[in-house]
């Protein structure tokens, strides 16, 4: 089978998952530095299966800073949304192999190990995110509002919650507790929103944590999505 071929720990869905990944598709490149991890946005190039992926690493004085942190060896996480139905936020680890300059500024990661992958909409998606309920004083009381966490750090969050027009969106600097259940105990963790962005049938919140570091790292501990 092909997958095994590519390499061992990747399933089918997996592969699929990267050949869905077209080229010019924006993609999130999440940078190690020495300090705080970099986040920049860039196109995807291509790949050779098995081998390498191409990205865009434009050579404009605007990303001299960045392309001087891709240093041969250094880690990279890359994520992107997989539109579609199964709505999936895929994310997975490589490694920089080579920066170029010329022809064009692109940059060479190594192949990824395996894929993760969080879902956006219950009813179909290979691995669930964290499913939390949302409580703010703008929502109705009698309502359960509930959403799934697609990306988390230390210091936030960002939430999917399905358009309703029961739910008003929230504006930014609200505040609002986030409740999840772990082996059949609820946590709470109380946070504030930094900022809101409609697409297609989501309202996608960034938040940021209010609660001590204790909870938060229990949350993150149980969390699927390389973070």
């Amino acid at each position: 089978m092909e997958e095994k071929v590519v390499n061992r720990r990747m399933n089918r869905e997996d592969v699929e998952s990267l050949r869905s990944l077209l080229p010019g598709t924006m993609v999130d490149l999440q940078i190690t530095t020495p300090t705080a991890p970099r986040r920049v946005k860039t196109g995807y190039v291509g790949m050779e299966l098995g081998n390498c992926l191409l990205f865009q690493a434009p050579t404009s004085a605007k990303w001299m800073s960045t392309r001087d942190l891709l240093t041969i060896g250094n880690d990279l996480v890359v994520r992107y949304v997989l539109e579609g139905d199964a709505g999936q936020v895929i994310a997975f680890r490589v490694k920089v192999l080579k920066l170029l300059s010329k022809p064009t500024g692109l940059l060479i990661t190594s192949f990824p190990s395996h894929i993760e992958s969080i879902g956006l909409r219950a009813n179909k998606r290979s691995q669930p995110g964290i499913s939390v309920i949302v409580t703010s004083e703008t929502f109705p009381e009698a309502d359960k509002v509930t959403g799934i966490i697609v990306d988390i750090s230390q210091h936030g969050c960002k939430i999917a919650l399905p358009l309703n027009p029961e739910w008003p969106v929230l504006l930014d600097n609200a505040n609002l507790s986030l409740t999840y259940s772990t082996d059949g105990v609820e946590s709470k963790i109380q946070a504030s929103v930094r900022n809101h962005k409609l697409e297609s049938d989501f309202v996608y919140y960034g938040v940021k944590f209010n609660s001590d570091s204790e909870t938060v790292n229990a949350l993150l501990s149980r969390h699927t999505l390389i973070s």
